[in-house]
């Protein structure tokens, strides 16, 4: 429901992109050669979101993720073949690696036509995804410790925050008072927070302990991009979305079967609601997209739940639905 919430990848727009743009890197797109059909694209698009619709309601689940990740990849392999490289990756891989979960063994249409039968979900493909997580962030900060971002007399933060400033269509937030600090040992804090932060994540992937006080980390840092250059990594974000659920809600089997009763005693609204929804979705209808700054109020939103996780131990006996062990929900 966050991708709708953000709006559908669509790709029908590669029709209309210059041929002389088209320099694809080593892969599928410069194998197979442009593809400039409008109605190609356009039934791209609709394929995409008929599977959607299927992932989202948890019919033939494992089919439908492994679909809808291969499409994302071969549909983003020609966007980015004409140059513009976006930060998406981990949405894309998302679905293929949750395919291995059984993630739709419980509150889905499979549940629902399985009855009885009961499937076990895998913790190892939340292993793997903290370690891609881990392995990202790594590799992000990587070129920032070579491109010079710890020269002691220049910040690379102030530079971009300056950049938006005088560039920026729709400075908000904290853009104007970062943009006016002289002050470059406030910079430079940020510049060796950012390099700390992104090399040292892919030491938290051995304990899921620091692992989820890294993701509280990457949330805080990622609400503070949105504050100083007004950049929502909000599709990014929805990745952590797991993670999250595992530590509020991992021992919280009671309210889990109680959700599924309560689920059930409204089964025929809700069919209806999800049918008038899937519709929506495969016509191209997402009223969500009215909403301005949606991918702002959902970073906010999953930083609100995030930053939970920097909470010390003794703090944990103040969150209802939270238990020491839900620490060790994955290894």
């Amino acid at each position: 429901m966050g991708l709708f919430f953000l709006g559908l990848p669509e790709f029908s727009g590669i029709s209309t992109r210059e041929i002389v743009f088209f320099d694809p890197p080593p892969g599928l797109s410069k194998f197979i050669g442009p593809i400039v059909s409008e109605s190609f694209w356009w039934f791209f698009d609709l394929l995409i979101r008929i599977i959607f619709v299927a992932l989202l309601f948890g019919y033939k689940t494992k089919i439908s993720s492994f679909l809808f990740g291969s499409f994302l990849i071969f549909g983003y392999t020609y966007l980015f073949s004409y140059g513009k490289i976006d930060h998406d990756i981990y949405a894309v891989i998302f679905p293929l690696i949750m395919a291995f979960s059984n993630w739709g063994s419980a509150f889905s249409i499979d549940a629902l036509l399985r009855k009885k039968r009961e499937i076990k979900p895998q913790g190892w493909t939340l292993s793997y995804l903290s370690f891609i997580l881990g392995w990202g962030y790594f590799t992000a900060g990587i070129p920032k410790l070579l491109a010079g971002w710890l020269d002691p007399y220049n910040s690379t933060t102030a530079g971009f925050i300056l950049r938006k400033f005088y560039l920026g269509e729709n400075n908000i937030y904290l853009v104007k008072l970062f943009a006016h600090i002289d002050n470059l040992l406030i910079y430079k804090i940020m510049d060796y927070g950012t390099l700390v932060f992104e090399l040292g994540f892919i030491l938290t992937i051995f304990s899921s302990r620091w692992f989820f006080k890294a993701l509280g980390v990457a949330t805080t840092f990622h609400l503070g991009v949105l504050l100083t250059l007004n950049i929502a990594f909000s599709m990014h974000l929805l990745v952590f979305m797991p993670f999250l659920l595992i530590y509020h809600f991992e021992n919280e089997s009671v309210m889990v079967e109680n959700t599924k009763k309560f689920l059930m005693s409204f089964i025929k609204p809700i069919i209806g609601s999800g049918l008038v929804l899937g519709i929506l979705i495969i016509i191209n209808f997402n009223p969500f997209l009215w909403i301005p700054y949606r991918s702002h109020f959902l970073l906010f939103v999953l930083c609100l739940f995030s930053m939970l996780m920097l909470l010390p131990k003794a703090w944990l006996k103040f969150l209802p639905s939270k238990k020491e062990a839900s620490f060790e929900g994955f290894s």
